[in-house]
């Protein structure tokens, strides 16, 4: 628990998204006293359904946050109009683009320091240049977030 008038769990999610914008596979550090072998299936008969902790791990106490640790972010994105982004996305975030390439219809974009290149940027550039007329006319989903591996092209935490 914080410490102060109005104590609270310590508890810490990856860089915040927009409302509207679909997360999976999102990391979340939370402080416990003690940590009891099968936290995470006595977190997933606790959570609502359609919540499920897919990994739990200790880590030391001392470790970066995860703003820190999310060095870049994997996105699904479309436009509602079949509109092909992938060109105006590359210009307007450059070489953060780490990896882009149209699959099944979604655009998989994977972006550099999401903090520094946030998906909410994005829209507004895309509205600014006249691709879109706003958040109605695009889907995202934000796939996962951690570190880029260039091998497999894929964002693991």
């Amino acid at each position: 628990m914080t410490q102060g008038f109005s104590p609270r769990p310590k508890i810490s999610f990856a860089p915040e998204l927009p409302a509207g914008v679909v997360a999976l596979n999102e990391p979340v550090d939370m402080y416990f006293e003690s940590v009891p072998e099968n936290i995470a299936h006595l977190m997933n008969d606790a959570l609502p359904e359609g919540f499920t902790v897919t990994r739990a791990e200790v880590i030391p106490e001392n470790s970066p946050s995860l703003g820190k640790v999310c060095k870049s972010a994997e996105y699904l994105i479309r436009s509602v109009k079949g509109l092909n982004l992938l060109d105006d996305i590359k210009n307007f975030w450059g070489v953060s683009v780490l990896s882009a390439k149209i699959s099944d219809g979604w655009l998989r974009v994977i972006v550099a320091d999401p903090a520094q290149n946030p998906i909410g940027g994005l829209i507004r550039g895309l509205v600014g240049n006249g691709v879109v007329n706003g958040w109605h006319e695009v889907n995202i989903v934000r796939a996962s977030i951690g570190l880029y591996d260039s091998e497999t092209e894929s964002v693991k935490l």
